[in-house]
């Protein structure tokens, strides 16, 4: 079960950086309630399985993802959230997800304050008719 897609990663939209690596790190920490196979982790991350593969060596030997079990055939693998790379990792990528969340919580309680401003206006304008 793959849950998301890197189309919507503000973590890579932002940083604007296209790493295989970091796009498979993106979607593990995105869905880090979950493990998947390679198959699942190249479809969620957006990578052809040759680009995963390309990289998968260099993330066993950090020790950024680990193998949880083992599926039929299929080896199932999470962000290994012991090790501090991906700990500073999930930290910036929720720093950058709260600076957003305030700015467009900023913008929308700006908005909503004009269209309060708009109401009492209007509403001083029908009660000035009716009197």
């Amino acid at each position: 079960m793959v849950i998301g897609s890197m189309d919507d990663s503000l973590f890579i939209r932002e940083l604007g950086i296209k790493s295989p690596m970091l796009k498979v790190l993106d979607f593990l920490m995105d869905n880090e309630s979950f493990d998947y196979s390679k198959t699942d982790i190249a479809e969620g991350s957006g990578l052809s399985r040759t680009t995963l593969f390309k990289v998968w060596h260099r993330l066993e030997e950090l020790e950024l993802i680990s193998a949880t079990r083992t599926v039929g055939q299929a080896k199932m693998y999470r962000l290994n959230k012991q090790n501090p790379i991906v700990g500073k990792l999930m930290e910036l990528d929720d720093a950058i997800s709260e600076y957003f969340a305030q700015k467009h919580c900023a913008s929308a309680a700006g908005s909503l304050q004009e269209n309060v401003s708009e109401a009492a206006s209007s509403r001083e304008l029908i009660k000035a008719a009716v009197d």
